[in-house]
């Protein structure tokens, strides 16, 4: 989810003219070699020469790290065949694949975001691999492979893949071996959704054979439950329908199930709601003693129902989904509030649609302190930093993770419950323009605030 974070304080800033940037050459890019933390500011832009082949077949890397940037690829008679800007924000990938047609040099160029609010510089890495003929054979051969489950609306292949990657470790003699098997057996084999997700959280085998070397109980412990994914279609179907309920205008997306490394339980990409099924699917049966009763550890406790889990992170992803994430450019800037209302409106829409919500351990402290929290809150409204509030389980230490959804959630919830016309107030949460404005109008805190 944090990437819809980085995209929402993109649409939130006032667009303004840019800038013609500067150019850098940068020179030749040497296929399957990497260019790591290229340093850029906002008023310049790069460009690398490179040197392709015909019916080459290329894959583009490059990583943004403090800086929104577009790639952009040309050939010699400048015609264009790549404009990549993913809505991920300052931080993430900008990753495409290209089969050369002709044999020449190419132009790539990495153009960064720049206006009032960009960062003033930022770094970013590139890498391009050249496919070998044996491994072009292999991908296509893997892509036929996947072509039934990519037509599906509902795809959990990849859970199968995992688990063979996992089971492959019993016969890995060093660690690159046990990398080896998570990239061939599992990432390279990623359906259309995987691929997003791989996209959306930088998942690597590396990290991947880390993290179950870290949490081996947790793992083997929650093998049963992941492929009860595989029963989930008619649960989504249901979530879907309800929420047509609500909300007419709902456009459903199809959903990808995969397992990550413990530390996202969905997200969204342009096309997919991507869910990490170890997340979603542990319970009280899984072995958690690896966590140590930590933040994470405690919502992977939650709920039994485990099917009831699937429905309540599906429904608050899905909400995501229908954001419109285009605000007043008169509205004040506050991007800790903003933040948390797009967050904690997915609880409050989703607990509609399916009855329940993803963040009940931060429910039910919440419910206990909303006073001090609200005050705590309310001084901090308009702050840049949102660590404190959002996206913390390997942080917080003191209480709850993700308090910030709790809040945005009491703010949606208040809003929806002053209004007459119920389905005018979804429409209301999901095009919120101006997140000050709707804090007033629901009228939220006022009595918490009283001495």
């Amino acid at each position: 989810m944090k990437h819809i974070f980085y995209l929402l304080l993109f649409l939130y800033s006032v667009a303004v003219a840019q800038e013609k940037p500067v150019v850098n050459n940068k020179g030749i890019l040497i296929p399957n070699h990497e260019y790591s933390d290229a340093s850029i500011t906002k008023t310049e832009s790069h460009q690398y020469t490179i040197d392709m082949d015909k019916n080459g077949h290329y894959e583009f890397y490059v990583m943004q790290k403090g800086m929104d940037i577009t790639v952009k690829l040309n050939d010699a008679s400048g015609k264009q065949w790549v404009d990549k800007d993913s809505p991920n924000g300052y931080n993430g990938p900008e990753n495409f694949e290209l089969v050369a047609l002709n044999s020449g040099k190419y132009l790539l160029q990495i153009i960064p975001f720049n206006d009032s609010t960009a960062p003033a510089s930022g770094k970013y890495s590139v890498f391009v691999k050249k496919l070998t003929a044996a491994q072009v054979i292999k991908k296509q051969a893997i892509q036929k492979e996947l072509a039934e489950e990519n037509k599906k609306n509902v795809l959990t292949l990849d859970i199968d893949h995992f688990w063979d990657a996992y089971d492959h470790l019993k016969q890995c003699k060093t660690h690159q071996d046990s990398v080896q098997a998570f990239q061939e057996q599992y990432i390279d084999k990623a359906t259309d959704g995987f691929k997003d997700f791989l996209l959306a959280r930088n998942f690597t085998a590396e990290e991947y054979t880390a993290t179950v070397a870290a949490f081996p109980k947790f793992y083997q412990s929650i093998r049963t439950n992941t492929y009860e994914v595989k029963k989930a279609v008619p649960f989504i179907n249901e979530v879907f329908e309800n929420f047509k309920k609500i909300y007419p205008g709902f456009k459903p997306f199809k959903v990808c199930f995969a397992i990550g490394n413990i530390r996202t339980g969905g997200t969204t990409s342009a096309n997919f709601v991507l869910i990490g099924a170890e997340i979603t699917t542990s319970a009280r049966n899984t072995d958690l003693s690896e966590f140590k009763n930590s933040a994470m550890g405690k919502v992977l406790a939650g709920d039994t129902d485990i099917v009831q889990k699937i429905k309540n992170i599906v429904a608050h992803e899905s909400v995501h989904t229908q954001q419109k994430n285009i605000l007043d450019k008169n509205a004040e800037k506050c991007d800790l509030l903003y933040a948390c209302l797009m967050e904690g409106s997915c609880d409050f829409i989703g607990e509609l649609v399916v009855g329940n919500q993803i963040n009940r351990v931060a429910q039910e402290f919440g419910d206990n302190h909303e006073a001090a929290l609200w005050k705590e809150f309310n001084a901090e409204l308009c702050d840049k930093a949102v660590k404190k509030w959002l996206y913390n389980y390997r942080t917080s230490k003191d209480r709850p993770a993700d308090l910030g959804y709790y809040i945005g959630y009491k703010i949606a919830k208040n809003y929806y419950h002053k209004q007459a016309d119920k389905q005018k107030a979804i429409v209301d949460i999901l095009e919120m323009k101006d997140p000050k404005k709707f804090l007033e109008q629901s009228g939220y805190g006022e009595d918490l605030l009283t001495p």
